[in-house]
């Protein structure tokens, strides 16, 4: 898909998510994340600036490593969480976790992870939208 290909869907992905009704905006007090992802392969068309606030990551690098993610959610959060991830895929529904993620710098930052498919108007899937809000740990 080229770059042109690629924002043309970005934009009908996003307008069809806002037309839905689908809701990213987070709490103006809670630090948030917000991403577009396609469907199967995990591979993220945009990502908010936050990214590098929160996690120490450009936007550009971000998006140019599908793996990024999976490989900086916590090793003990990880398997349950990309297994809710497939799950989400191979059902079409909506995405809903909380883990532990590690910043470039090593420090954890514990995630809601809420996403939510955009679909065509023929009812197709097109991509996820979703946000990544910051919360406090669990109480032990």
């Amino acid at each position: 898909m080229s770059e042109q290909e690629r924002g043309g869907f970005l934009g009908v992905a996003l307008e069809r998510g806002h037309d839905a009704g689908v809701q990213l905006a987070a709490p103006v007090d809670l630090p948030s994340i917000t991403y577009v992802e396609e469907l199967r392969s995990g591979r993220t068309f945009a990502v908010s600036p936050e990214i590098e606030t929160i996690l120490g990551y450009a936007q550009e690098e971000w998006m140019g490593d599908a793996g990024l993610w999976i490989e900086r959610i916590h090793p003990e959060d990880r398997d349950r969480v990309v297994s809710a991830c497939e799950h989400a895929n191979e059902m079409g529904v909506a995405y809903r976790e909380e883990y532990r993620i590690m910043a470039r710098d090593g420090h954890i930052v514990w995630i809601h992870d809420a996403a939510d498919l955009v679909r065509d108007s023929d009812g197709r899937p097109l991509c996820w939208q979703g946000v990544m809000q910051v919360i406090d740990p669990p109480a032990e």
